[in-house]
């Protein structure tokens, strides 16, 4: 059997509804494998053999329009989906027991799983759902104490008694899962809380980087351009050597300059630009075509042919990728080939620009992503900052670190892709 036949009857179970569509699967193989041991048992009758089966069949092509249609649901609709999937199963079940037993069907107890089920994973419909899983067990036990009316021999106090049973079994199970499910809740609320409030504590910790290091960076040019100024005004005598300081004073005051427009660009980044659901591949395809025709390179690139739509900000999205590229370029030093990959993991799309360069020293490692942390002589270690910012402002995350073959360095980029609709 081919992988792509196994992956159509057994697919990821990366949400609910494709665990759900695993569970069913089961079921139906069971529900098929039990058909002979109710006939045998007289639960099921020949003449109603057709209508199981039929009820099975409709199941399954339910199943696999599931699968094709709803197995990846956006999280809005998720929970009605559910609603819809965990009810149709509920109603197959329901109808499947009423002819072969109804009541007295030992199988009247995966009920007790669907119980389970609505009151685990559904949140806001939980107590509905278990209001109908009990409207059909009275039904079915209505049947049944209808058929041993007419039956002799019957005991009717321990018929009572295992309806007793089967209800006390049925909301026991849905009141355990309830419970666990809103213990569950709660937890995943207080982890959130905690992961904003982690979230604040590192902004806070970074901006102290920031401000440490800009006070840092700062320090240097500046006391030059006062140095300068300084020497300048003492040689105002000499207009040739006061020419000279000046223009030294001017380099100086240049450097402030840049350091506050890069300083400005970061926070411009990870503050401000709305996000837009974009085709990523098209995007970055005109990205890389734009960088390749201004510095006259051809890229290794290894690109999934894929739509991948993910929420990004166009403008700081395009100049951290030029960036990147620009890295790469300067690294490679314009004569190793620089390669781009994108392929896909789960949920997340992978962008990797991977260099031919001499790679980053350990004590660049070691204080990844901490602004002005940078081995180049001109440059100022904002870079791994602003990119890390804009992969957080994307909901992704950046890293940047020494290839697995020991040449080169790697800047590896994850953000997360919605389904088409």
């Amino acid at each position: 059997m081919s992988s792509s036949l196994i992956k159509a009857f057994w697919p990821d179970s990366s949400s609910l509804i494709q665990g759900i569509v695993r569970f069913r699967w089961i079921a139906l193989i069971f529900m098929m494998l039990g058909t002979v041991p109710l006939l045998k048992a007289g639960y099921l009758l020949k003449e109603q053999l057709f209508y199981f089966m039929a009820v099975i069949a409709l199941l399954a092509v339910f199943n696999g329009l599931t699968q094709g249609i709803w197995s990846k649901p956006k999280a809005s609709r998720e929970q009605s989906l559910l609603f819809v999937q965990l009810l149709v199963d509920l109603l197959a079940v329901a109808g499947l027991l009423f002819v072969s037993g109804s009541a007295a069907n030992p199988y009247i107890y995966v009920l007790t799983l669907h119980a389970f089920l609505g009151g685990m994973l559904l949140r806001r419909r939980s107590v509905l759902f278990a209001v109908l899983i009990l409207v059909m067990l009275a039904i079915l036990q209505f049947e049944t104490n209808r058929d041993a009316a007419v039956t002799v021999n019957i005991d009717r106090r321990a018929l009572y008694f295992d309806f007793l049973f089967q209800w006390v079994v049925v909301m026991g199970a849905w009141f355990v899962a309830h419970l666990f499910s809103g213990l569950l809740e709660k937890q995943e609320e207080r982890i959130r809380s905690l992961q904003n409030r982690q979230h604040r504590a590192d902004r806070l910790k970074s901006l102290g980087a920031l401000a440490a290091g800009f006070s840092h960076e700062m320090a240097t040019p500046l006391n030059s351009l006062k140095l300068r100024l300084d020497r300048g005004v003492r040689k105002l005598g000499d207009p040739v050597a006061a020419h000279t300081e000046i223009q030294q004073a001017q380099l100086s005051l240049d450097e402030c300059i840049s350091i506050f427009q890069k300083m400005a660009g970061v926070f411009m980044t990870s503050a401000d630009g709305e996000l837009q659901k974009l085709n990523l591949n098209t995007v970055l395809k005109d990205i890389v075509r734009s960088w390749e025709i201004d510095n006259k390179i051809t890229l290794n690139k290894v690109l999934v042919e894929k739509d991948f739509f993910c929420r990004l900000q166009p403008l700081s999205f395009a100049q951290m990728i030029l960036d990147l590229l620009d890295n790469a370029k300067e690294a490679s030093a314009g004569v190793a080939e620089i390669t781009l990959k994108l392929h896909q993991n789960d949920q997340e799309v992978i962008i990797e620009v991977i260099d031919q360069g001499a790679g980053l020293a350990p004590e660049v490692i070691e204080r990844l992503g901490e602004p002005f942390n940078t081995n180049k002589q001109q440059g100022n270690g904002l870079g791994v900052y602003s990119a890390m910012m804009t992969a957080q402002s994307m909901g992704g995350e950046f890293s940047l670190s020494n290839s697995a073959s020991g040449k080169g360095a790697t800047a590896r980029l994850t953000i997360p892709y919605e389904e088409l609709g």
